[in-house]
């Protein structure tokens, strides 16, 4: 019962830094949650790195009182998946 949205983008023309940024993402998905009326109860997000330890994609979830949001991406190929629901 609600609205569930599932998006597998490509080719994504943000600024390639912030696919590597798990910090900017968790506060860009709070805060877009946020200013659309539905309620955050928590959060996490994981920052991988590469064998170098370098920065590479990140995986984050926003758990809502309505139920979630789930981040994953892909900076290697500029991709982004989305779940809301």
């Amino acid at each position: 019962n609600g609205l569930h949205l599932i998006a597998d983008l490509h080719d994504c023309r943000c600024q390639p830094q912030f696919l590597l940024d798990a910090t900017g993402l968790e506060h860009f998905c709070i805060s877009a949650c946020q200013r659309n009326g539905v309620k955050v109860v928590g959060q996490f997000f994981h920052q991988f790195t590469d064998v170098g330890g370098q920065p590479a994609g990140v995986t984050g979830a926003v758990v809502l009182a309505e139920s979630h949001l789930a981040i994953h991406t892909w900076p290697e190929i500029a991709g982004v998946t989305l779940d809301v629901y």
